[in-house]
């Protein structure tokens, strides 16, 4: 019986990660409201992920607040190129969804998929690696592509994993009414701490990261 109530139990231990995952998830949505600064509000919570990981995180509470205000400077100007350029791809492959289906219509129109998948690829990496190591937004952004080919298996697991809310707003409302409290009690969390995981076997990510 004594073994059962050792805070060393694995099942306390993952309840413990479990809650710092659920409180990380909210501090990220309360830090994303404002919509300039959550890209660095994505960038401080894979960094309390990794401190996470690491065995070094005392406080999510306390750690968050600080990875935020460190990457908030540098992570805006990716954050804002990945937010545009996400935006007109979105918008033009919905465009041309709606066109005739022309042969032109159609070499358009995978050619914007293959530009929306290239920019899915490479945000797995600009905001949750790729800002650690001070480079500038282009070097950063090509970095962030190089990873994402060089680790593709990964990358395609962690693209698929950041598509699910996109996947189910577009599913419709029912899909969207059993997601939405998901994501708001721990689903950002869980998403981020597994592509933590998947990170850690990712060649060259932990050299940029630090």
């Amino acid at each position: 019986m004594k073994d059962v109530f050792d805070i060393d139990n694995p099942f306390f231990a993952f309840m413990g990660t479990l809650a710092d995952i659920v409180i990380v998830n909210i501090l990220f949505l309360i830090c994303s409201v404002p919509v300039i600064t959550a890209g660095a509000s994505i960038s401080a919570m894979y960094e309390t992920m990794r401190r996470m990981r690491e065995g070094k995180l005392l406080s999510p509470v306390r750690y968050f607040p600080g990875a935020l205000r460190r990457s908030l400077k540098k992570s805006i100007p990716s954050w804002l190129l990945q937010l545009v350029t996400g935006m007109i791809l979105f918008f033009d492959l919905n465009v041309v969804g709606r066109m005739p289906k022309t042969t032109a219509w159609n070499l358009i129109g995978m050619a914007t998929g293959g530009l929306l998948l290239l920019w899915m690829l490479a945000t797995c990496y600009l905001l949750p690696a790729g800002i650690y190591d001070g480079k500038k937004i282009r070097q950063a952004s090509a970095q962030s592509m190089y990873l994402a080919v060089r680790n593709l298996p990964y990358t395609a697991v962690m693209a698929v994993l950041n598509s699910i809310p996109f996947i189910c707003l577009m599913a419709g409302t029912w899909y969207i009414g059993v997601v939405t409290p998901i994501y708001i009690v721990a689903g950002f969390g869980v998403t981020a701490y597994i592509n933590t995981i998947l990170m850690e076997r990712c060649k060259g990510v932990q050299e940029w990261c630090g």
